[in-house]
Parts: C-alpha cells; sequence; structure tokens
C-alpha cells in the first residue's frame, strides 16, 4: 500500500477515535498473528512483523486497551499523530 494511503488511514483511525493520538505505553514486536491491522485493517499475517501497541486506561475503567499494526501502518500512525 502507497504511504500517502496509509498516512490517510492512519489520520481517519486517530480523527474517528479508534486509535489515541498519545504515545503508546508499551509497544511489543514479533510475528504477525493474523489479527487486523487496526489502522488498513488487513490481517497482519505470520510472515510480517507486527507491533502490538497498548494503552493503558485510567480513573475509574482501569485496563489496557490493545492494537496489532503493521510496521509501516505504525510508522504512518507515528508520523501523523506527532503532526
Amino acid at each position: 500500500m502507497e504511504e500517502d494511503i496509509l498516512r490517510e488511514k492512519a489520520r481517519a483511525v486517530i480523527q474517528n477515535g479508534k486509535l489515541p493520538s498519545r504515545a503508546p505505553d508499551r509497544t511489543w514486536g514479533g510475528p504477525g498473528i493474523g489479527a487486523p491491522c487496526v489502522i488498513c485493517e488487513l490481517p497482519v499475517r505470520p510472515n510480517e512483523m507486527e507491533f502490538e501497541i497498548q494503552f493503558a486506561h485510567d480513573g475509574d475503567n482501569p485496563g489496557l486497551d490493545k492494537y496489532h499494526v503493521h510496521i509501516r501502518c505504525f510508522a504512518a500512525w507515528e508520523f501523523e499523530r506527532r503532526s
């Protein structure tokens, strides 16, 4: 997928609240597990590398939100969230 399309998708997930615009609390990397990428919505296959990014909840609703992303999708999200 082209870089400009990935950045557009990353902007959209930030704007619609599907993914926070702050830095993750934890980031894990490894082979994909077949989970859909929160940015491009395509599965991250086992022969691809993925990041699992985690965001902790604060206040009355403790917990952890976890998202799977392709490495290139993560890079597009990082660029867009810092813009």
